[in-house]
């Protein structure tokens, strides 16, 4: 026989499960999203600036912090303000003030810039 308080708990004990669920539900993006490892580094001048297919890619003179497949890093279609910014700054003779690429394959992997500052000056 059941009593009140019993259905209590067990009310109390299905909900704090579906919470735990619901939880994990929102925080699994999360943890994906800061899984991907992101470096920033600062002042890089252009060795080589190229397009590809639909994607480009930058060298730089001063290496990498992170080993970079083939020294590069990759610029997506869906990016192209950054290849826009690169060319404007090889033309212009610019030195990069900072960038911000990520490696979600770990070091020695494909690099794909995510961030490009010029410098003022």
């Amino acid at each position: 026989m059941y009593t009140h308080s019993d259905a209590r708990k067990r009310l109390t004990k299905r909900a704090a499960i579906a919470m735990s669920f619901v939880a994990t539900l929102v925080a699994t993006p999360q943890l994906a999203a800061q899984s991907v490892p992101t470096f920033t580094e600062n002042f890089k001048n252009i060795k080589l600036l190229a397009a590809q297919g639909t994607g480009y890619y930058v060298n730089f003179r001063e290496a990498f912090g992170q080993q970079c497949l083939y020294d590069v890093a990759y610029i997506s279609a869906e990016k192209k303000g950054l290849y826009a910014t690169l060319l404007a700054a090889h033309l212009s003779g610019k030195r990069i003030h900072r960038i911000s690429y990520q490696q979600p394959g770990g070091n020695g992997a494909i690099c794909n810039l995510d961030q490009v500052e010029l410098d003022a000056g």
